[in-house]
């Protein structure tokens, strides 16, 4: 076994916290349209992969117009992410997965349920983590469905 020193040990808790913010920022960046901190969770040459139908997107100009693909596909949404692993293949790459579940609203007002796992690279580049790739693998999109709001308790 490696005995790894403080600093060592540090860093990584450090970067374990960095990338943590990575995974919320995406989901407050998404649901609050917040295109400026969506851009910066990424690498310039990052990519941003959406199997079936949604497309892949490349660099930040291309992750930028996912905002755009989205929006059309979507009035809103509400991501909640859990169960997020990082394991580290170095001081500066690291892999991650998590599962989301998403409420999204269409443009109609109805409601559908999406749960989704997301597979990601994250690279430390001049001392910053961010994204490298993420690979959105889609496990179900419900149909729409009309929903009511409730009376306030």
């Amino acid at each position: 076994m490696t005995t790894r020193t403080i600093e060592e040990r540090l860093d990584e808790q450090e970067s374990r916290t960095s990338i943590s913010a990575l995974v919320a920022g995406y989901c407050e960046g998404v649901d609050h349209g917040n295109l400026e901190l969506f851009l910066s969770l990424w690498h310039a040459d990052a990519e941003y992969l959406i199997p079936g139908g949604r497309g892949d997107f490349r660099g930040i100009e291309g992750i930028r117009r996912s905002q755009e693909v989205i929006s059309k596909a979507w009035a809103s949404t509400k991501h909640w992410t859990t169960n997020h692993t990082v394991a580290f293949e170095g001081v500066d790459v690291a892999t991650g997965r998590s599962d989301c579940f998403a409420v999204c609203e269409h443009h109609d007002g109805k409601v559908s349920l999406v749960s989704a796992t997301y597979v990601d690279r994250y690279e430390r580049r001049a001392g910053d983590w961010r994204i490298a790739q993420r690979l959105v693998q889609r496990w179900f999109v419900s149909e729409g469905q009309d929903t009511k709001l409730l009376e306030p308790f």
